[in-house]
């Protein structure tokens, strides 16, 4: 029986939120482990599961909502190019096979061995395809191998790139699942009408990346330099305005607004990255970054996935006693195929590019976490009613579960294969 009755109070609602998860994110990351499993671990502790003091629906979840846009637009300005361009070839291979081997073995899984919905089934590969970029970097921050550094690194930008791509598929998919005229597709079977349905929406968001990535990057750099002479508060608010009117353009589309947000700040690391006789765009980054990392770090980050422990919860508290042992099957199993996938795939690609097979292992090995991109889409694909609480819940614990379990893989395949 829970504890407390709800707090109706949004401010105090937000006020223990924020002490509570930005606490336990700190202790978390004391001893190596990723502030965002305290964040969630918070959240959790405050629903209705345990002390039942807060609930993930209600005013709570407009704030939530803002603070997906601007962790998802730190994410695109976070993107390293320059690990990218040094290894971009091996990059490139390692991301996409890392990508393409999860997604099969996370899909096939989903439809037929757990059987469920094509959209579902969809959506779960596509999430659990990426890997985190930021828990790739805490992990090697230390590490002597600069090879493999920048070649997991670049994988991960890869991987980024390709996540956007076939979620913005999978999200419009499963929300118009005959964009199609009827004088088209009438007539044919169900299987040629998805697969025709498939490759439609595939052009339309190749279409809007294209335009957005090589277009509007050229817009974007005039009018980025020009407003970066006028101040970097003036900049800030530029950049701002950029996320919030590609992620309305995405919606127009029938895309995803995180996919156009996130495609804004794309546009703005590139163009920071561009040289230029002064140098400053690379300071107007640096800053840039430096802002939104405050911002996201000390207020929106333990926001967002602290509410993705209430979520938890929730969902939790729905599932009755009899099938916790079934969710935990579940989570074991697609923990199992999540990390896989990468260990293989990665693999794959990094002795296709001529990698030691003990150094590819290790590569595939580093590439296993999810992160903050996976937690914003789960929450996001849930609110839209694509995923069920089971659903959630698998994806949700399967996240964190890689966020923890993925250093210690590495670390003991490190040893283990004496690999520096």
């Amino acid at each position: 029986m829970a504890l407390f009755s709800p707090i109706s109070d949004i401010l105090l609602a937000l006020l223990i939120l924020l002490v509570l998860c930005r606490m336990l994110g700190l202790i978390f990351e004391r001893y190596g482990i990723s502030p965002i499993v305290g964040n969630v671990m918070g959240g959790l502790l405050l629903s209705p599961l345990i002390l039942n003091l807060l609930a993930s629906d209600g005013d709570l979840s407009v704030f939530v909502s803002f603070a997906i846009i601007v962790i998802m637009f730190q994410s695109g300005v976070f993107t390293d190019f320059a690990s990218f361009k040094r290894y971009r070839m091996t990059s490139l291979v390692v991301g996409t096979m890392g990508v393409v081997v999860s997604f099969a073995l996370i899909f096939v899984l989903s439809y037929w061995g757990f059987h469920f919905s094509l959209e579902a089934s969809m959506l779960l590969a596509a999430i659990l395809s990426n890997s985190a970029i930021e828990v790739c970097a805490v992990m090697l921050k230390d590490s002597r191998n600069e090879r493999l550094r920048s070649i997991v690194i670049g994988a991960s930008f890869v991987d980024d790139i390709l996540a956007v791509f076939v979620l913005g598929v999978v999200l419009s998919f499963t929300k118009h699942s005959s964009p199609l005229p009827e004088n088209i597709v009438g007539g044919t079977s169900d299987a040629v009408t998805a697969a025709m349905d498939l490759g439609f929406t595939s052009v339309k968001v190749i279409v809007f990346l294209l335009v957005t990535s090589y277009v509007l990057s050229l817009v974007v750099g005039k009018v980025l330099d020009r407003f970066s002479r006028k101040g970097f508060t003036l900049l800030l608010s530029i950049g701002f305005i950029f996320a919030f009117g590609l992620g309305i353009l995405a919606k127009w589309v029938g895309l995803h607004e995180v996919i156009g947000v996130y495609i804004a700040g794309l546009l703005i690391s590139r163009w920071g990255i561009s040289p230029d006789p002064m140098l400053a765009r690379g300071v107007s980054l640096m800053k840039f970054k430096e802002t939104l990392n405050s911002m996201v770090v000390s207020l929106f980050s333990p926001l967002f996935f602290g509410f993705i422990g209430i979520m938890l919860g929730d969902a939790l508290s729905d599932q009755g006693v009899s099938q916790i042992g079934v969710l935990l099957l579940g989570v074991l199993i697609f923990t199992f195929f999540a990390l896989m996938g990468k260990v293989v795939g990665c693999g794959i690609g990094a002795r296709m590019k001529g990698i030691m097979p003990k150094e590819a292992m290790l590569i595939g090995a580093a590439m296993g976490g999810r992160g903050a991109l996976e937690l914003i889409l789960i929450r996001s694909s849930t609110d839209e009613g694509f995923l069920n609480s089971y659903q959630f819940l698998i994806l949700t614990v399967v996240t964190l579960m890689t966020i923890l379990l993925t250093p210690v893989i590495y670390r003991v395949l490190k040893e283990r294969l004496s690999v520096n």
